[in-house]
């Protein structure tokens, strides 16, 4: 199969998803085109958004850096949808420099063809109808702050049907809210009842989620449509259809579009070409007319509870995901977990999936830096940190970035391959690819995905980097510079903690009193940088002798406590380990004095009842008692 894999034709579209009914029918109309022709899309999806500062993000069109022109055999542009003139430009210089035939969606491009919905049409003869048939004499208009081509041609054709049929209208009936989405056109056509203003005879709408806002309002407030007011959308959303009154809108033929563009890129013969697709107005019960058909009430109430479904369970998705991200104490645990959880669970990822990050991807999740620097590159590999292929895992791999997919979701037939980015701010951590499964496309659900796992990832980051810092304050606050021991601090924050699991875990806990003899005869006699020589000698020598992972602390001017377990201790006598490495440095120091130290040892079995100051006391006067002895002995 691999030579006849290799002879498919691949086509490559890009697109920002945020018009997701639009896009949605647009592939579908690709896949049809594309069936039994052993074609495979490869949709490169991303979405530009406005943060919190106000700042609009574009980080999401590096997605199109995974591109390599050459190795597909045709290109699809969403020229309209992208709505950043820089990375348009720069597409569009490597689509020509690739000699790959291509076809922009709703937008020309200089030097490459376009397929275009016609807008106008429609548009025109909707509000020629309203005039001519409705004998309709006042109309408003109101759009959002978006600049697509599309909504641009549906003002043009309401501006000319005004001024061919001389009808005034003055520009406060002229209205642009924030976006062309339903909440907003809601708090708009809410203010507007509020504030008295008079309405005209025809209301028309960019589309049909003002337009469904605009009814809403209208009925709340005992606006009869159309006797009233006449209300006219774009788009014919299902929901126009059952709304009541039905409204008046018009089609536009996104589907046959794509089925039109993936005809066009494979016949390859006519370049420089513009292609237009008609809209067709549909006349319902808004504008004065009858439905020209009964909609199926009861299968799009259907729809309506599968999409409230379908809401939940991916919120639930989502939240799943961050938890797997918050409580991962480490990468092995976090790497383990998120295989485990999409092993089981992958209704919106679908059964044949990867998450690709960048091969330095294991730093970068460790990572001390507050903000990682600005970086738009996939670099020349890529890892899988989950790959499901047939509803099952598969071992993670490393793979050519120009590859784009692992060899082993390849297979024969016509194929759809959905990418989407995954990055925060205005770092790029890896991406996403899914076969065969536009769940994603729907419902803005992607843009939630990407971010969402962008956003997990640089929450685990920087938990990471604030526990490192934690560990450095806590080093630095528990350190004694001198002795390279711990400090009181330390007694207070480590030693108390280890002594108490010790009692948990059922360990026998091993105490050491160290005290230099005749220090204050040191520090009188030879001066305290001698003194401070003695210290560390001391400490250097309980340190090189005690096992690695047993607590040593400076417990006070010239006495060390050490803290150990029976985990690793077999009884060894280091009261005499300790003395005999302390004469082993000091024998070639050639020091004017006799450094020398004792040493007491106290044992507490875990079910004692002693705390641990109780038990220092303990070994301090055992230790006392030697030192005892050694004044006795040597004066």
């Amino acid at each position: 199969m691999g030579q006849e894999e290799d002879l498919k034709r691949k086509i490559a579209v890009l697109m920002c998803g945020w018009n997701t009914t639009f896009v949605k029918a647009f592939l579908n109309g690709m896949q049809r085109a594309s069936e039994n022709r052993d074609i495979d899309l490869y949709v490169f999806n991303s979405y530009d958004y406005t943060e919190y500062s106000g700042f609009i993000n574009y980080t999401g069109f590096s997605v199109f850096n995974l591109i390599n022109y050459e190795d597909f055999d045709g290109i699809v542009l969403f020229a309209d949808l992208i709505n950043n003139a820089r990375v348009l430009e720069k597409e569009r210089q490597k689509i020509l420099k690739s000699g790959k035939p291509v076809i922009c969606v709703n937008k020309a491009l200089p030097d490459l063809d376009c397929i275009k919905i016609d807008n106008y049409t429609g548009m025109y003869e909707l509000l020629t109808h309203m005039v001519k048939f409705h004998n309709c004499k006042s109309f408003a208009y109101i759009s959002g702050k978006e600049t697509f081509i599309d909504m641009a041609e549906r003002y043009k054709a309401f501006r000319t049907v005004i001024q061919e049929n001389e009808i005034k209208v003055p520009m406060e009936d002229i209205h642009t809210i924030e976006s062309s989405d339903y909440n907003c056109a809601y708090k708009f056509f809410t203010d507007y009842v509020k504030q008295g203003k008079k309405f005209p005879e025809v209301f028309v709408c960019v589309n049909d989620e003002v337009a469904l806002a605009l009814l809403k309002v209208a009925k709340e407030n005992n606006i009869k449509v159309p006797e009233d007011l006449k209300v006219v959308g774009y788009d014919d959303w299902a929901f126009a259809r059952v709304s009541s009154p039905s409204l008046t809108t018009i089609k536009n033929s996104t589907e046959e579009a794509g089925y039109a563009a993936l005809n066009h890129l494979l016949d390859q013969t006519t370049y420089g070409q513009n292609i237009k697709i008609k809209s067709e107005p549909i006349y319902r019960e808004s504008c004065g007319c009858s439905s020209q058909s009964q909609p199926d009430i009861s299968s799009l109430s259907l729809d309506m509870l599968e999409i409230y479904s379908k809401s939940s369970s991916f919120n639930s998705q989502l939240n799943n995901i961050e938890e797997i991200f918050t409580e991962a104490e480490d990468v092995f645990s976090l790497l383990t977990n998120i295989e485990s959880y999409f092993n089981k669970s992958h209704e919106f990822e679908g059964s044949d999936f990867c998450i690709f990050l960048k091969s330095d991807w294991s730093s970068i999740l460790i990572n001390s830096v507050e903000n990682l620097p600005l970086n738009l590159s996939y670099g020349a590999q890529v890892q899988s940190i989950c790959s499901i292929q047939d509803g099952k895992k598969y071992p993670r791999e490393m793979i050519s970035t120009r590859n784009l997919i692992p060899n082993k979701m390849k297979s024969e037939g016509s194929n759809i391959f959905l990418f989407l980015p995954i990055y925060h701010h205005s770092y790029v951590h890896g991406y996403f690819v899914t076969k065969n499964n536009l769940s994603l496309i729907e419902n803005k659900y992607g843009y939630r995905w990407s971010r969402n796992f962008g956003t997990s990832i640089e929450h685990f980051r920087k938990r990471n980097m604030y526990k490192q810092m934690s560990q450095q304050y806590l080093k630095l606050s528990t350190n004694d510079a001198l002795s390279g021991m711990l400090n009181r601090i330390g007694l207070e924050k480590l030693a108390k903690p280890f002594y108490a699991s010790n009692k948990k875990n059922g360990l026998t806990t091993v105490l050491f009193f160290v005290d230099i003899n005749k220090m204050k005869h040191i520090n009188d006699q030879f001066g305290h940088l001698h003194g401070d020589l003695a210290v560390k000698t001391v400490s250097a020598a309980v340190l090189e002798t005690v096992p690695k992972n047993w607590l040593c602390i400076r417990y006070g001017g010239d006495e060390f406590l050490v803290v150990g377990n029976s985990h690793n201790y077999n009884g060894e006598d280091y009261c005499s380990k300790i003395k005999e490495r302390l004469f082993q440095k000091t024998s070639v120091m050639h020091l004017p004095y006799n450094l020398s130290a004792s040493v007491g040892t106290y044992s507490v079995p875990a079910t004692s009842p002693l705390t641990l100051e109780q038990a220092v006391e303990h070994v301090d006067s055992i230790m006392y008692a030697q030192k005892q002895e050694y004044h006795r002995i040597n004066g």
